[in-house]
């Protein structure tokens, strides 16, 4: 869709884009995606990304209260961290700060070659603990989730037999029912999930692994925060030098009626800037992103985006277009412009997988990409 996903952002990708997205769809889903052909010059080739989200009746009162409790904690364990000198803010600040997605590997090789790895080792370490805790937490809550699963067959207006309907672990093709069992109201979600995006990339110069925890909560679908909790370990092959860091992005969801959402996110609002062991320090650029989607009718949706839309470190905002069109159950086939650049794509679910393929044109070299979900 043109990367115009800040304001739909739903499902087990909603890390990247919106984590407030987690919070949407109750349910278990293990998505996987990677680049079969065309790569572009882009970090990211694998994704695999598990999401958890679970809904329970809830006083709207009570969830506030306890949002703004948990915000408390959060503030002051940040200004902990803050006089430790480990977590900064990353607006108006004058450092080297290069994108997600770009290579630092020349400014890294540039650097010196004094050996200041030790936050980064910290950082390394804190990130193996935190993700082997989650990993464990996660995959038993995960195995008794699929233990109670059950097939369900919907036979659809036109007979579609492979779609798999559950309205308690609904996907964006369902419209919920109103019926208490089913229905959003009065309920708040509360979802949680892990991505790993691995690349090894030899024409950028760079290996890279993020690890990402994601926290997020909802109530009535009507609104939702989400925040990332990002590791980075990267590796500068061509000179065999590692670097460590960390950042948190926070992210809301607006849906004010079920055919008009808002979207806003903060990526890298604060870091600890990445440790090369020749000394070398970066930052990865702060970027306020926003969208509109619109839902005229329930078989589609149109999104818009602006990115970097306060134009962070200098660089230019971004504008962003897709639609996606539902035919029936089952089926969604998808198209966008990326800042110029025309993108297409489709999904079909069989069942409890969901097939997803995109392509992507213009500066992203034709890059064709493939993904799996398995719904638990």
């Amino acid at each position: 869709m043109g990367g115009a996903f800040v304001a739909i952002s739903d499902d087990a990708n909603a890390a990247w884009w919106n984590p407030a997205g987690l919070a949407r769809n109750p349910g278990v889903d293990i998505t996987g995606t990677t680049v079969i052909s065309n790569r572009n010059a882009c970090l990211g080739d694998n994704l695999l990304a598990l999401k958890m989200n679970f809904e329970t009746e809830l006083n709207p009162f009570l969830w506030v209260a306890g949002i703004g409790v948990v915000s408390l904690v959060a503030l002051e364990g940040a200004k902990y961290l803050s006089d430790q000198g480990v977590l900064k803010k990353n607006w108006g600040r004058s450092t080297e700060k290069v994108d997600q997605t770009e290579s630092p590997a020349e400014k890294v090789k540039e650097g010196g070659t004094e050996k200041t790895v030790a936050v980064g080792q910290k950082i390394k370490e804190k990130a193996a603990q935190v993700t082997e805790q989650a990993l464990s937490s996660t995959a038993s809550t995960a195995k008794e989730v699929a233990r109670h699963t059950s097939v369900n067959v919907y036979w659809g207006p036109w007979a579609y037999p492979y779609y798999y309907r559950d309205y308690h672990r609904p996907t964006y093709w369902d419209e919920r029912p109103a019926e208490e069992e089913y229905s959003p109201q009065g309920k708040a979600q509360f979802a949680g999930g892990l991505s790993w995006l691995t690349d090894n990339n030899s024409v950028q110069d760079q290996k890279t692994n993020y690890y990402t925890l994601t926290l997020a909560t909802g109530y009535e679908e009507r609104v939702a925060l989400g925040s990332n909790l990002n590791f980075y370990d990267i590796k500068i092959p061509s000179v065999n030098l590692k670097g460590y860091g960390a950042g948190i992005d926070l992210g809301l969801l607006l849906r004010p009626v079920d055919q008009l959402a808002f979207g806003a996110v903060a990526k890298e609002i604060l870091t600890t800037d990445i440790h090369f062991e020749n000394g070398t320090n970066l930052t990865y650029r702060m970027s306020i992103n926003c969208g509109l989607a619109v839902t005229p009718i329930d078989e589609l949706t149109v999104a818009a985006d602006i990115q970097n839309i306060f134009r962070q470190s200098g660089k230019p905002q971004t504008n962003h277009y897709g639609a996606e069109f539902r035919p029936f159950p089952g089926l969604a086939l998808r198209a966008g412009l990326n800042d110029g650049s025309k993108t297409a794509g489709a999904s079909i679910m069989i069942n409890q997988v969901i097939l997803d393929y995109a392509y992507l044109g213009g500066n992203f070299n034709r890059t064709q990409i493939a993904g799996l979900t398995w719904r638990l």
